[in-house]
């Protein structure tokens, strides 16, 4: 079994580098920071959900308030609405659109299924949201 590593940018705690070698040396060894600050051995940590934090703490990293799959009448009145951090790119049929901090909203008169890419600013964990707008009655 081997000494897990992980390897971070201190300057955002974004994880760049996990995996194992045979012994804490060989991990020092094989990684291409000379005074190894960035690396943590006997650790194991997953990129796509931890972060090392301000204070050297590796943490969780925040999920976005938006949820994965929505539904609405597809009236022009009923909303999907949640708050976006600034700086989250939002993807909808090939066009994109940077969040300034405000809400998200989204209303339609057309039924269907709309998707949309949330890729927010590190370190916060992107998010595929789908929306039902279901005919009105």
């Amino acid at each position: 079994m081997g000494v897990p590593y992980f390897k971070y940018r201190t300057d955002t705690g974004e994880i760049v580098a996990t995996g194992e070698c045979s012994s804490a040396e060989q991990c020092y060894i094989q990684m291409d920071d000379a005074e190894n600050e960035h690396v943590i051995i006997g650790v194991k940590a997953d990129d796509s959900t931890q972060w090392v934090n301000e204070e050297g703490s590796l943490i969780d990293r925040p999920a976005l308030g938006a949820p994965a799959m929505a539904s609405i009448v597809a009236d022009g009145l009923a909303e999907v609405t949640f708050a976006l951090p600034a700086g989250t790119m939002v993807l909808f049929n090939g066009a994109a659109a940077v969040s300034d901090g405000g809400d998200f909203g989204f209303t339609t008169d057309v039924p269907g299924t709309y998707v949309f890419e949330l890729t927010p600013p590190f370190p916060f964990i992107r998010r595929t949201l789908t929306i039902e707008a279901t005919h009105a009655v």
